[in-house]
């Protein structure tokens, strides 16, 4: 639920409990380990609240996800020349911004893996430029996701501060924890695009 702790993430704490003598840990010497990532997800959290409240960025599910993936895959083969459908617009670049350690444990078909320490920097030259993202009658969205849906905020507000159009940008409610816990499909890092 908070990701994964490290064992550098942990802090032994001696627990002393009121009115408890011979059963007291501080006299029997055990110790018991607390999380201190706790707090700092707490802030966390908070942070990604406070964007979403003065910087409201799209949300897409999962399930809206999935559906325009499909929708475009299979609108795209249906769509003769001669009768161009242009209701449908081409399926939403996605990028997954965890680390490449989550990762590993397998991303979202067509996904490109950029983390989020180097989105800011890489996204235009290794993704998609502004301008074409932005383009009115070609524009494409983007869909941003993380493990679950708080680094995913960030980063799709750092994406409309650099010029990207906000209606362009969403962030993947849930994560790829939640695509995955719906069944969808999951691709393998290995075999994916990378950047």
């Amino acid at each position: 639920m908070f990701g994964i702790l490290k064992p550098k993430n942990f802090a032994k704490t001696r627990i002393i409990l009121p009115n408890t003598l011979s059963s007291n840990l501080y006299f029997t010497g055990q110790t018991r380990q607390f999380s201190q990532s706790f707090i700092v997800f707490s802030r966390f959290s908070d942070l990604v609240k406070k964007i979403k409240e003065s910087y409201p960025i799209s949300e897409i599910t999962p399930q809206e996800l999935h559906s325009s993936l499909t929708h475009s895959s299979s609108s795209s083969s249906t769509t003769s020349p001669a009768s161009p459908d242009t209701s449908s617009k081409q399926p939403p670049i996605i990028i997954d911004v965890r680390e490449k350690d989550e990762q590993l444990r397998g991303i979202i078909p067509t996904a490109i893996p950029l983390p989020r320490g180097v989105l800011e920097r890489d996204v235009e030259r290794k993704v998609i430029s502004v301008e074409e993202v932005n383009d009115l009658e070609n524009g494409r969205n983007i869909v941003i996701y993380c493990a679950g849906g708080l680094r995913s905020t960030m980063a799709a507000e750092s994406l409309v501060r650099l010029g990207y159009k906000k209606e362009n940008v969403k962030s993947l409610v849930g994560g790829y924890d939640d695509w995955k816990e719906s069944g969808f499909e999951v691709a393998d890092y290995e075999t994916s695009k990378k950047v």
